[in-house]
């Protein structure tokens, strides 16, 4: 039914004849465009601005300036105190050098004979003779005693083991 109307409007050749108007009208085609002067075009073409809008989109694009502000500061101060740290770091090297390089040239003036010789000349120190060593022993009198509990005493047990040994 479809095909129908659709295949029947295809040779319906009315609509491409031309339409002549009755007497005393002449023919003249409509024109479709229209004439609107500046000022109306002006008025009716304007876009509205909302503030609303307005105020949102600047204070979004303010809080994402502040943001990108706020991450360049911080890894400048972050850059800043990385750079510090390699400074102290390699200062720190610097002193361990020095003081390894002094305890070795105190180590090669001062030999154990030196100190020795300083010990006895200018302190009076001797030596320790074996005579002079005496040895203590400290194991006489201490014993240690290692008690395990299996986990079968309870605490009325552990309770009677309190009492019974005071009384003895």
């Amino acid at each position: 039914m479809v095909r129908d109307k659709l295949n029947a409007a295809a040779y319906d050749l009315s609509v491409f004849e031309e339409t002549h108007k009755r007497v005393g009208k002449e023919n003249k085609k409509k024109s479709n465009i229209i004439k609107i002067n500046a000022g109306k075009k002006a008025a009716g073409f304007r876009r509205k601005r909302n503030p609303v809008v307005i105020t949102a989109v600047a204070l979004s694009m303010a809080a994402v300036t502040a943001v990108s502000v706020w991450i360049v500061c911080n890894n400048v101060a972050l850059n800043e105190l990385n750079q510090e740290i390699a400074y102290k770091r390699e200062e720190l090297s610097h002193q361990a050098n020095l003081e390894d390089e002094y305890q070795m040239r105190i180590d090669s003036k001062l030999t154990s004979s030196m100190i020795e010789d300083y010990a006895s000349e200018k302190l009076g120190m001797t030596q320790l003779k074996n005579a002079q060593k005496k040895f203590i022993s400290l194991s006489d009198g201490d014993v240690g005693q290692v008690i395990r509990d299996d986990g079968t005493n309870t605490v009325l047990d552990s309770l009677k083991k309190i009492f019974s040994t005071k009384e003895n």
